[in-house]
């Protein structure tokens, strides 16, 4: 893919994915030749990984509204990443300041690595959910004796497997492991499975079978106790040495994740297309489902005011949770303490968003 530059206020910057290596390099070969180029010099830069797709994200929509972008006094690069466990080597490696859309088990791995990270805004569910074949299955009890398929190791392999554990049937049903969500979807229009648990973007087409009806999804799996969050991450020497950008950044993503969820959103979607790399409609289409979260919900992930942090439920229900998944499938040797965990969680400027330090 050739490099794209979508220029908005001339502060912003889209980045093709590139190597690792190169990331540090790319961010230094764009000029600006505009009269603010010397008030930008004097900003920090800030290379923000997201995802590209069919589903939009807050920093996507933040790229395409120069408004809202240009609150936040930092010079953005927005780079398109490949895994949020790529996202977050390159954090590691320095070459990446915020990830935006990290779930679970990339996060939890990180921490084993030692990755200084920093957690600090919860941006959505996932978007995945339970498809299965109602000419066979009538109700949860006849998923015993099944093949589910799914994408091995992923935050929705921890969310299938916490719906089945709430259900008593963890040991009754075979989960069958696959390298994509199309691969599982392919196998089950195939007539090899009667259940499988994807992505939307892999499972909404399987609905066109009149059979196949979505059971369960994310979100509703994560108010049983299996929370699986997609979340803003900023590297620990940012929240430590600039927090007052870090609560601007926080504050951009809050009013972008309202406008997701707002009467305008498909303005929005579709302003942000070109940062997916998809047609207007394909990211309107692929972003109205997505279980996107506002400040509004935050505390009841990072806790009230006055309580640990390391009591709270992103922390006892998503991390430790997905750590002890990783653990029991081997996926990791190791992994971070309660207490590692709760150091890498700030609901700092969520808390003071929800004060006013946006406004």
């Amino acid at each position: 893919m050739g490099m794209r530059e979508m220029s908005k206020s001339m502060r912003s910057r889209f980045l093709p994915m590139l190597p690792l290596a190169l990331l540090v390099l790319a961010g230094t070969s764009f000029s600006s030749s505009d009269a603010s180029a010397q008030q930008k010099t004097s900003e920090p830069a800030i290379a923000w990984g997201y995802f590209q797709g069919e589903v939009s994200s807050p920093g996507a929509v933040i790229a395409s509204q120069s408004k809202l972008e240009a609150s936040i006094p930092a010079h953005l690069r927005f780079v398109p990443i490949s895994s949020g466990v790529a996202g977050l080597a390159a954090m590691r490696a320095g070459s990446f300041q915020v990830v935006e859309g990290v779930g679970n088990p990339p996060v939890v791995s990180a921490l084993a690595a030692r990755t200084p990270l920093v957690v600090v805004f919860a941006e959505s569910y996932d978007g995945a959910g339970l498809y299965v074949n109602t000419k066979v299955l009538h109700k949860t009890a006849d998923l015993a004796g099944q093949r589910i398929g799914d994408l091995v190791g992923s935050s929705e392999d921890y969310e299938l497997q916490g719906y089945l554990r709430e259900n008593g049937l963890l040991d009754k049903v075979h989960v069958v492991p696959f390298a994509s969500d199309a691969a599982a979807a392919a196998a089950y229009l195939s007539g090899n499975l009667n259940a499988v648990y994807v992505d939307f973007g892999a499972g909404v087409p399987l609905t066109s079978r009149p059979e196949t009806k979505l059971w369960t999804d994310a979100a509703k799996i994560a108010q049983a106790g299996y929370p699986s969050m997609n979340v803003l991450v900023v590297s620990r020497h940012l929240a430590t040495t600039n927090k007052q950008l870090v609560q601007k950044i926080v504050c951009a993503v809050s009013e972008a994740s309202d406008d997701m969820v707002g009467p305008e959103r498909v303005k929005y979607f579709a302003a942000s297309a070109p940062f997916l790399g998809e047609p207007p409609d394909v990211a309107v289409k692929g972003s109205e489902m997505w279980p996107e979260l506002t400040l509004q919900q935050q505390e009841q992930w990072f806790g009230k005011p006055g309580t640990n942090v390391a009591q709270s439920k992103i922390v006892q229900q998503a991390y430790l949770k997905s750590a002890q998944f990783l653990l029991n499938s081997g996926t990791v040797t190791s992994v971070p303490s309660t207490v590692e965990i709760a150091a890498a969680v700030d609901p700092s400027f969520v808390r003071a968003a929800l004060n006013g330090a946006c406004k």
